[in-house]
This record gives C-alpha cells, sequence and structure tokens, in this order.
C-alpha cells in the first residue's frame, strides 16, 4: 500500500533550522586556536544580497573582531565555498555602537567579500 504525499506532515522551516544548525557546526569545527574562538562569539545568518546573491553573515559582537576575522578573511572564504556551494557573498559585520541606542536595530555594518564558486565537473568520459 503506498502512502498518499498528503498524509506526510512536513515541517519546512523546522528543516531548515536544522540543516543550517548542522551546517554552522560544521563551518565553526573546521577552526581551530583563535579564529575558533572568534567565531564562538558571532551570530550567524544567510539572506540574498540587495541584488539578489546568497549571502552567508557573520556578525561579530564589535568593529574589533570584525578586523581580527578580516586577518585569515581567505580562510573563511575558502571554507564557505567548500561548505556551502552557491553561496556568493560572505559577509562579516557587527552592529554599530553610538552614543544612544539605535533607531534602527536590524543596521549593520562591515564588509563584504566575493566567494568563489568551484566548478564542477559534470563531463564523465
Amino acid at each position: 500500500m503506498r502512502s498518499e504525499p498528503s498524509s506526510y506532515s512536513f515541517n519546512d522551516r523546522a528543516l531548515t533550522q536544522t540543516l543550517h544548525g548542522t551546517l554552522l557546526r560544521y563551518f565553526c569545527d573546521a577552526f581551530d586556536g583563535m579564529m575558533a574562538q572568534q567565531l564562538a562569539n558571532c551570530q550567524f545568518g544567510f539572506a540574498p544580497s540587495p541584488v539578489g546573491e546568497p549571502t552567508f553573515f557573520i556578525v561579530a559582537p564589535s568593529r574589533e573582531e570584525i578586523d581580527l576575522l578580516s586577518r585569515d578573511v581567505d580562510c573563511l572564504i575558502n571554507k564557505v565555498a567548500d561548505l556551502m556551494p552557491g553561496m556568493r557573498k560572505l559577509a562579516l559585520c557587527c552592529q554599530p555602537v553610538g552614543p544612544r541606542p539605535m533607531s534602527n536595530p536590524g543596521f549593520l555594518c562591515g564588509r563584504v567579500f566575493s566567494v568563489p564558486q568551484i566548478e564542477l565537473d559534470t563531463d564523465s568520459d
């Protein structure tokens, strides 16, 4: 007897969150030492850029942390390229701190880097 597709209850959001959580663990576990400590203090997210390019966000607690992460940006970019095919940008960001509370708490500042795309060999000669 075959099950009908409507009999399945599938929570896409929960699946996506689980997938992203696992992916982020693999990403963070790929680093050790100082880089691992810096990433442990960060938050992560995925969103399209203003022109629709898939972007991986690393949100650091301060601008100084962005500067430290930027020193090894090639390692970060390479790991994003390896683990996240199709991700076009890497954004290292923080929430700016000013003399008064932010009127727009969703505002981020930082640096955006292009992620090279790994070409897959589709020829099977």
